[in-house]
């Protein structure tokens, strides 16, 4: 089969006629009765229904149809891709990364770079961070930002930042009025955290833990976007990381630091022996000078040390977050 066969088939599902799909597209109805019945030959399943003088698709051939439907739109796309690349408009810039980079950081510094320094088009994807290293390691995406420290066989880890983790407290609330959040005040406070146990949440739990900190009813979601959304309704505290602390603004949410060093950890991911293009270096150097203008603790580390980076015992997961 080929293109062109994919397109008989589809007017005939759109016509609903074998005649009338010849009539659209200029040729004649055995022509297109013997594309048909080749089409099915080689699938090995029925695609219409003779019924009297008319026809009736199948559930296999609707089915088939979708797929085919996909498939043409996807060789649309690539032409246009190729017509782009022709006219000296470059690659599309492809970006995987954590929903608290994705959502603060990468999209002020896409509008610092503007519309001059970006291709045609430009793809951010948000993901889990164990998704991040697979788009980044498959191709799909040339950029990838994810917290660590997680496995990277597979990536290169091109850059390394740290900063410490954050406390967001609704603006009325008593602690916001201090420059810097005891951990000790948590004690039996309303929290919100993520819901899985893992990672760097995990640093949280350790100073809670050697604080002696028990703290009370405990909310959890998924993203950090949310947890503050939750502090800034229910009135909670959460101690987040610095990323989502500082590169976003909830209104009537304030963010204040904590009284000990819980650090975050998280880098720039590129696929090993693959050069990345000029735009993406752009997007790579401006979304760290935001990172630096907005986040305090702000610091660069040897990359070569991602390797090195360990989560703490599961022994203090009873509080943590994961962005």
């Amino acid at each position: 089969m080929d293109t062109r066969d994919l397109q008989i088939f589809l007017s005939v599902i759109e016509e609903g006629s074998i005649t009338k799909a010849a009539a659209k597209i200029g040729t004649s109805q055995p022509s297109v009765s013997r594309t048909v019945q080749d089409l099915e030959a080689e699938l090995g399943f029925a695609l219409l229904h003779r019924v009297g003088r008319g026809i009736q698709i199948t559930e296999e051939g609707l089915a088939f149809g979708d797929e085919a439907r996909r498939l043409l739109m996807s060789f649309g796309e690539l032409a246009a891709r190729a017509k782009m690349i022709a006219a000296g408009r470059g690659r599309i810039l492809q970006v995987a990364s954590i929903s608290a980079i994705g959502t603060s950081l990468i999209p002020a510094a896409l509008a610092d770079l503007g519309t001059a320094g970006l291709p045609q088009e430009t793809h951010v994807g948000q993901f889990l961070p164990s998704v991040v290293v697979q788009e980044v390691r498959s191709g799909r995406a040339e950029l990838g930002y994810c917290s660590l420290p997680l496995d990277t066989s597979g990536v290169e880890v091109l850059r390394l930042y740290s900063a410490p983790d954050a406390i967001a407290l609704r603006e009325d609330d008593p602690l916001a009025a201090q420059e810097v959040v005891p951990v000790g005040s948590l004690a039996n406070r309303l929290m919100v955290t993520m819901l899985n146990p893992l990672r760097f949440q995990m640093h949280v739990a350790r100073v809670l833990a050697a604080r002696g900190v028990q703290v009370g009813q405990v909310i959890r979601t998924n993203i950090s976007y949310a947890a503050l959304q939750i502090v800034s309704r229910t009135g909670a505290a959460a101690i987040i990381d610095p990323v989502s602390a500082w590169g976003m603004n909830v209104p009537g949410v304030v963010i204040r630091p904590i009284d000990a060093e819980v650090p975050f950890y998280w880098g720039v991911l590129t696929a090993k022996g693959r050069p990345l293009s000029a735009t993406a270096m752009r997007l790579a150097d401006q979304v760290e000078a935001n990172a630096e203008r907005l986040i305090p603790g702000f610091a660069r580390l040897d990359p070569a040390l991602a390797g090195g980076l360990t989560p703490p015992a599961p022994e203090f997961s009873n509080y943590g977050t994961e962005t």
